[in-house]
């Protein structure tokens, strides 16, 4: 399954939005696992090499971090794509998420 495909029409590309500050990056895909309450925010794709870039919360607000992602190993883990997200800053993502 091709993540461009889910979600927003267009993510943009691995190192695109470097010079954007984070609390300031779109956040274009939101998975998660529920059930753990693990999310990762997606703000740049790479779909040929199936690695994003993003923002991790595996549970702990303390060691949450921005990093590379594998669209592949989230899929793996059973997370699952947030069908009803809509884009907007890393700031009100965070909102979104109840931080």
């Amino acid at each position: 399954m091709d993540p461009q495909d889910k979600g927003a029409p267009t993510i943009p590309s691995l190192y695109e939005t470097e010079d954007v500050p984070a609390e300031r990056k779109i956040i274009h895909q939101k998975w998660e696992i529920k059930q753990i309450g693990f999310y990762w925010l997606i703000a740049e794709l790479d779909p040929k090499k199936g690695v994003a870039f993003g923002y991790a919360n595996l549970n702990d607000d303390l060691f949450a971090e921005w990093g590379y992602i594998s669209m592949d190993e989230l899929e793996e883990n059973s997370a699952v794509l947030c069908d009803d997200w809509e884009p907007c800053t890393f700031e009100e993502a965070q909102k979104k998420c109840g931080r």
